[in-house]
């Protein structure tokens, strides 16, 4: 009769080639197949071409809200942390155009990628903060470690989740006028996202 320990033995090895073919059969995937792709944020067109952004430098300089010392500062953090490109696309609600924005990063490791989140959290919540801006987290459940954040001021809101996954930092977020008598839901934008998050997971960069 076959020992207990040699069962375990068995058994540990049958897992361990299961996650080895599931890891194999993980199919590599572009920066542009990780962003929402068509009908996964309800509501929401996107627009066509895409913005990409090849060096931490490009990144920094496309916000306008930061000074001169914030831009060093993001520059130095992002090339510490492997910075290797970051496309960004925006998607349209009826005539609202812009009305979303969704965008990943891919950074040099995992580490990498959740340091950059939580620098990210920071960031908005004190620049925003400086300009007016209302900070309000909210949970995002079914993702490991995303982080939801509602900001507000100026008769604009907008919902946004941060969500890191292996190498890569995503991004989704939705804004509306207060004025909006059908503005989008929080729930189809976690919804968006888990899809979003289901898709890419575990694939390789290409």
């Amino acid at each position: 009769m076959r020992s207990k320990l040699a069962t375990i033995i068995v058994l540990v090895g049958v897992a361990l080639a299961v996650v080895a073919v599931a890891s194999a059969s993980a199919r590599p995937l572009s920066l542009r197949a990780r962003l929402i792709q068509r009908g996964e944020l309800a509501g929401f067109r996107v627009e066509p071409g895409l913005a990409r952004y090849s060096t931490a430098q490009l990144w920094v300089q496309s916000d306008p809200k930061l000074n001169k010392a914030q831009r060093s500062a993001e520059l130095a953090r992002l090339r510490r942390e492997g910075f290797k490109g970051l496309d960004q696309e925006f998607l349209d609600r009826g005539a609202i155009k812009p009305a979303a924005v969704s965008w990943v990063m891919r950074l040099g490791s995992a580490a990498a990628a959740r340091a950059e989140l939580k620098a990210s959290i920071r960031g908005y919540k004190t620049e925003d903060a400086a300009n007016g801006a209302s900070f309000t987290p909210f949970a995002v459940r079914g993702i490991p470690g995303a982080r939801g954040f509602e900001l507000s001021g100026a008769g604009q809101v907008g919902d946004n989740v941060f969500f890191a996954d292996g190498p890569f930092l995503y991004l989704v977020g939705e804004g509306w006028s207060l004025g909006d008598k059908d503005p989008p839901t929080r729930a189809g934008l976690i919804a968006a996202v888990r899809k979003l998050r289901q898709r890419v997971h575990g694939h390789p960069a290409a």
